[in-house]
């Protein structure tokens, strides 16, 4: 086991990530040691971690957690749990017509699709019949109950907006957290 390998996948950030449809080839492939972990947690969606080295965001690779001598689990773990202290101190949810936006300084919204406790204890009295969201590129998370026609129609208009010209771009695909699964809608 390596410490400072250690430490540095323990400061990692859970990250969604869109994964590649079946049918898309990968721009390069790298072999397993060099390849990022990733999980995935949705159709089309993967957990990635990565660690704030300053200017930059620095991937975990495979390589990395052997070196650790961690697993990828105890990675996701520590990954959620450092998403979740950000989001203790930086999350603000703001009301935008029959949507609530999530924000959170940049790089991360999204990714809070991640944490189930934001969902099941900071917004729950929100979405009483549950909730549809849309992440349409890393920084931008809106959401809605689910039986609120108009705001789903509104999430829509965002991800038809925002589309593909945001620099990190996600997915128009709105998600239901249904049993604390995320799942496509409609």
């Amino acid at each position: 086991m390596n410490t400072p390998d250690r430490d540095f996948c323990f400061r990692a950030i859970a990250y969604v990530k869109a994964t590649l449809p079946i049918d898309d080839a990968p721009a390069m492939t790298l072999d397993l040691a060099n390849s990022p972990v990733m999980k995935k947690v949705a159709p089309s969606l993967a957990a990635a971690y990565i660690v704030d080295t300053g200017n930059s965001f620095t991937y975990i690779q495979h390589r990395h957690l052997s070196a650790a001598g961690i697993t990828s689990e105890e990675l996701h773990s520590k990954a959620i749990y450092n998403l979740a202290a950000m989001a203790q101190t930086k999350v603000k949810v703001q009301p935008y017509g029959n949507i609530y936006a999530v924000l959170m300084g940049g790089n991360f919204e999204a990714s809070l699709v991640l944490f189930d406790g934001f969902w099941v204890q900071s917004c729950a009295h929100l979405a009483p019949n549950g909730f549809i969201a849309a992440l349409p590129a890393r920084d931008i998370l809106a959401f809605t109950d689910a039986a609120n026609a108009q705001g789903i129609e509104e999430l829509h208009q965002l991800c038809a907006r925002v589309g593909s010209t945001n620099d990190h771009p996600l997915t128009t695909q709105l998600y239901s957290y249904v049993s604390g699964v995320w799942q496509p809608y409609g």
